[in-house]
């Protein structure tokens, strides 16, 4: 059977396997939609009434029941609007669809407008008063909550300082971001591939990272890095001006660092974020050790920088649907009967949307919006071994919804530092299951080769990144950065991260200056690291314990955003502060390592 003919028929495998929504609504034209929104816009304007300028009088069980009223409001909108996107998900193009999420979305600004009323008055209650009502049992179930409104309402201003902060940030840090944003993606780019004349954005070249010549690569990253390199006055403006921004109101909050401000916002604490980092960094030789492996599997001795993302031979092995599904439901059933019914529920409920089509959404993902509704999933199936380990990803996000769904709906969504947790460790599974039956060579150095890139890129490139803004934020509360200054302090990082094993072109100092999320959200990409080696640290726990560690994990999972970070994770038996914790997952990652070296 020739390759062409094969991946028809995995494609042909799929083309049944649609997602069924009647558990939401049966088609955009559902009456009960606008019964929906007309009757969360009614209650949210009865709340108003009842409730405004009046929670610092309620007792306990007041205001747990002004809470489930706020989740009824919310509750139809949250299903509204999953239904609009995932029919928007299949039809890109549409315009009906369009239309209709453009409304759905006014609609909810509408309603967080009018209720937006009720987190500023919790956060206005003394701690006297807090104590009083947490010590009531009718309000347990959001105890994490309320105390989070009133643990970080020392950060807020007054309300005409907060009201003027908005407006001068039309004009300042968000006013910068966006001209980031607008400067980069006009940015347009001429080179020949495959003798071809192209031109192409900034994201159509950086793909040539994956282009099978090392020439190519080389010379896109090369133009790539050269555009900003052009505009590093403006580029290099900007980031002090988003840098000093973040500092000012810092000092004016009251915040210790400006990494403080991301921490307070995921409820961690800045020791374990510390230590996130340095055990990342110290972990730099296993990095170094990849790449020198992926240098002798390419057979290129001049390995660089524009390499790291180059394609290895691809293995010819494809896997029909049915094949896949029973290679995940298997890697489930070794691990738990549990997670086995759930993931079996979800493809036999029919909840999951896979076939390849022309106008529906690239990508992956799970989609979930109450607690009395199964959740969604949603892949584009080619049949390759990474397609297998996203199947698994996604129903592990499905499985995490569903033991969520104990909780009520403002706590059910899980909080977003462990947000990955179970579908990492679901892919993981399903990952070794994969690589101990495998017995084709090729396959198994492709699975490896995909697992250990993707941590790499996940944690320790997410490491360095922020790293770079630890040392940069710090130094800007000194003196205004230079662009030389910044291309240095990035050239240090790479060469911690990387060492000795590629060769560092000299336009990759220019790098940080494509980095987005360093100038949009400030130190958010440590939350990639952080969940990730979680997971893996988790899964080497595992490994360790065997079975005895199955129900605290589901422990975990269960308790969705109803308490802290630490708190869930302390039901697992560890302690995140601790740096042995987080060295687990290294012991993890060798192993992969030592795995494609034995290949070789």
């Amino acid at each position: 059977m020739s390759n062409n003919t094969q991946t028809q028929d995995v494609k042909e495998s799929a083309k049944d396997i649609v997602w069924d929504l009647k558990d939401l609504f049966t088609s955009l034209d559902d009456p009960k939609i606008p019964d929906a929104i007309r009757d969360s816009e009614k209650k949210a304007s009865e709340f108003v009434t009842k409730y405004k300028q009046k929670l610092d009088t309620l007792n306990g069980a007041e205001i747990n029941q002004a809470y489930q009223e706020l989740e009824e409001i919310w509750a139809p909108l949250y299903k509204v609007s999953q239904f609009v996107s995932l029919e928007s998900t299949l039809d890109t193009s549409d315009d009906k669809i369009k239309a209709m999420v453009d409304f759905v979305d006014e609609v909810e600004s509408r309603v967080a407008n009018m209720t937006l009323f009720f987190g500023l008055e919790i956060s206005a209650f003394s701690e006297d008063h807090l104590t009083s009502i947490l010590q009531e049992e009718t309000t347990e179930n959001y105890q994490y909550s309320l105390k989070r409104y009133v643990e970080t309402a020392r950060f807020n201003l007054s309300e005409k300082e907060e009201q003027l902060s908005n407006l001068k940030d039309l004009t300042g840090e968000s006013a910068f971001k966006k001209l980031y944003g607008e400067l980069t993606s006009s940015y347009q780019f001429e080179i020949e591939v495959d003798g071809v004349e192209r031109t192409m954005n900034g994201s159509e070249l950086r793909a040539l990272r994956y282009h099978k010549d090392p020439k190519v690569r080389r010379k896109a990253m090369k133009l790539f890095y050269k555009q900003y390199e052009d505009d590093s006055l403006v580029i290099t403006q900007i980031y002090n001006s988003i840098l000093k921004s973040n500092t000012v109101e810092r000092d004016l909050r009251g915040y210790k660092s400006d990494i403080s401000v991301r921490n307070i916002q995921n409820d961690i604490d800045d020791e374990v974020i510390d230590v996130l980092h340095d055990t990342t960094r110290d972990a730099a030789p296993l990095v170094s050790r990849y790449y020198k492996i992926k240098a002798k599997l390419l057979d290129l001795p001049d390995f660089s920088l524009a390499d790291i993302y180059a394609p290895m031979e691809e293995s010819p092995k494809k896997y029909t649907w049915d094949e896949a599904k029973d290679l995940v439901l298997q890697g489930f059933a070794h691990f738990d009967d549990e997670f086995y019914s759930y993931a079996k529920l979800m493809f036999d409920e029919n909840r999951i949307h896979a076939p390849i089509m022309p106008k529906k959404r690239g990508g992956a993902f799970c989609s979930s919006s109450t607690p009395d509704i199964n959740p969604y999933v949603m892949v584009n199936f080619l049949g390759k071994p990474r397609d297998v380990s996203t199947l698994a990803h996604e129903l592990g996000h499905a499985i995490h919804d569903i033991y969520c769904s104990k909780q009520t709906l403002f706590n059910y969504h899980p909080i977003l530092p462990l947000a990955e947790t179970a579908s990492v460790f679901s892919e993981m599974l399903v990952t070794d299951l994969l690589l101990s039956t495998q017995t084709d060579k090729a396959v198994k150095k492709q699975i490896l080769t995909e697992k250990l890139e993707d941590i790499f890129a996940t944690s320790h490139r997410q490491n360095m990144f922020s790293n770079f803004e630890r040392e940069t934020h710090e130094k800007i509360g000194k003196n205004r950065l230079s662009t030389q200054e910044l291309c240095t302090i990035y050239q240090e990082q790479l060469k911690l991260m990387f060492q000795d094993s590629v060769v560092y072109p000299d336009e990759y100092k220019w790098e940080w200056s494509a980095i987005p999320h360093i100038f949009e959200a400030p130190f958010y990409v440590y939350a990639y690291n952080f969940g990730n080696l979680l997971v893996i640290a988790l899964y080497q726990q595992y490994k360790e314990e065997g079975p005895s560690f199955v129900p605290k994990l589901k422990a975990m999972l269960s308790e969705g955003s109803s308490c802290s970070p630490r708190e869930i994770t302390e039901l697992a038996g560890i302690d995140i502060s601790k740096p042995d914790f987080w060295k687990k997952s290294f012991v993890y990652i060798e192993g992969l390592v030592t795995q494609l070296e034995s290949l070789i």
